[in-house]
């Protein structure tokens, strides 16, 4: 029952983050932001959940045997996210812009986003500690409980302060920082409370 529950999960959050990257392509500020007051989620947010959900999923087929077919997919998803996620990460630590944020799509920007296109620091984070379990999977799969339950506590902590930031308006809380850090759009902070119990439920 825990695995049919995990895979409806990795599921939802696949469909969700294809939802917001169709969003950002007709433009349907509904989609991408929820509301006119809110931040929206990022086109490479909603791709990196398109590969969250993936590398959930695949998880769980490991976990059924099928750890040949999973290793090949989540070796795919966990170098995408990596690659993706590391370099925004490293580009707002050293203030620089690399081009990737706007690869695909251009981000107007709203006003709780410092630099266009790019998440905010605690999505990046999040998405490079599902592409760590991932790896953690290939190399180590018969010690990876726990470490699937830091990552899966760490991720949904990171959501649910994000929605009491939501649910109090305290900016701070879904981590805007002015000039600093762009928030946290509210789906995001709710998919990673949804893939952290997921990640748990391994």
């Amino acid at each position: 029952m825990s695995k049919l529950l995990i895979k409806v999960i990795a599921y939802l959050v696949t469909a969700a983050g294809l939802t917001v990257m169709l969003g950002w392509i007709l433009d349907i500020n509904l989609v991408t932001s929820l509301s006119p007051d809110w931040v929206s989620m990022k086109f490479s947010t909603a791709l990196a959940f398109v590969l969250s959900g993936t590398t959930l999923y695949f998880l769980v087929r490991a976990q059924e045997g099928e750890f040949e077919k999973a290793q090949v997919a989540l070796s795919i998803t966990s170098l995408m996210l990596a690659l993706l996620m590391g370099l925004m990460f490293f580009s707002a630590l050293f203030g620089v812009q690399t081009g990737i944020e706007e690869l695909v799509i251009r981000d107007p920007g709203d006003m709780r986003t410092v630099a266009p296109g790019r998440p905010s620091l605690p999505t990046m984070l999040n998405f490079i500690l599902i592409a760590l379990a991932a790896v953690l999977a290939i190399l180590n799969p018969a010690k990876l409980k726990a470490q699937l339950r830091i990552i899966g506590g760490l991720m949904a902590a990171i959501g649910t302060v994000a929605v009491i930031g939501y649910l109090f308006n305290a900016p701070l809380l879904y981590y805007y920082l002015a000039g600093i850090n762009s928030a946290m759009a509210l789906h995001t902070a709710l998919l990673f409370v949804l893939l952290g119990a997921g990640f748990l439920c391994l």
